[in-house]
């Protein structure tokens, strides 16, 4: 029967524990923690005698998190993430704007001139010096996966259909379009088209106009593809001028236009700290 209640050494395993998940192994945790290899296996063997569970595999075959471990780790990211915002909480009582600000933002949107992020965020670290930014840079479905699983605070993408669980702020419209090599325009009708895993593509696809071609993961993939001169597919405008320079990419001539509402994203049931109601409120 494991009964024993967790002490602060054993919160501290559980933060080298929930890094080493993070990372995916322990080589990468070794320079995140600035720990040995024998320090971290001594934490993590800690925090499953404590619980009485084993937590992961590791060896040859690599890190991998058991049932128990999958379960423990998004407890103790709740846990610890609790820990982390008292502080933030206590400061902004007294109107100080402190911890970490943690945003997620589409691929290639600051090639777009209707994006402001980085002023932004000059405008933010200028009136909030104590918070620390955290800006990633994800493609759709990371994107996606990020907010569902509350690793980004705010997110800036498109949004392609209304979701009760989210607040959407509107910044801009981003137009998408079908493109082609300029050395393949001509037969463009008998190309098929790049894959990506998007709202545009997929309805594209059911029209039935195109045959599914190649998979990409991510826009450079995308244009990868099409200036190669076999395939057709979908880019934002900004991005495929921004690349015309080095590869000439044309506009099919009777391309649909996709209008993709850029939005600042935020999860509904979850009130805004200050910091995020001022960095979105500097975003508008």
């Amino acid at each position: 029967m494991h009964n024993k209640k967790l002490t602060e050494k054993d919160l501290k395993s559980l933060r080298v524990f929930t890094s080493v998940a993070e990372v995916g192994g322990f080589s990468i945790a070794e320079k995140k923690l600035n720990m040995s290899k024998a320090s971290i296996s001594r934490h993590i063997r800690d925090i499953e005698e404590k619980l009485g569970v084993q937590l992961c595999e590791r060896g040859p075959s690599g890190f991998k998190l058991t049932e128990s471990g999958l379960f423990v780790i998004e407890k103790a990211k709740t846990a610890l993430k609790a820990l982390d915002n008292i502080k933030t909480e206590v400061d902004e009582r007294h109107g100080i704007l402190s911890g970490t600000l943690v945003i997620g933002v589409i691929e290639h949107i600051l090639t777009d001139p209707l994006c402001h992020l980085s002023a932004t965020i000059a405008q933010f670290t200028q009136a909030a010096p104590n918070v620390k930014l955290e800006l990633s840079i994800l493609n759709h479905n990371q994107l996606n996966r990020a907010l569902s699983d509350r690793t980004i605070q705010i997110g800036i993408r498109g949004q392609y259909h209304e979701n009760s669980r989210y607040n959407y702020q509107f910044l801009f419209i981003e137009n998408h379009k079908l493109y082609v090599s300029a050395n393949t325009a001509n037969n463009k009708h008998n190309l098929a088209l790049v894959y990506r895993p998007h709202p545009f593509t997929e309805s594209i696809l059911a029209s039935g106009e195109f045959s599914r071609g190649p998979e990409a993961a991510g826009l450079e993939a995308v244009a990868t593809f099409i200036a190669s001169g076999h395939y057709v597919g979908i880019l934002p405008e900004n991005y495929a001028s921004h690349i015309n320079f080095r590869h000439s990419l044309v506009e099919m001539n009777d391309s649909p236009v996709f209008h993709n509402r850029i939005c600042a994203i935020t999860e509904a049931s979850k009130p805004l700290t200050q910091s995020e109601t001022l960095f979105l409120k500097l975003l508008s």
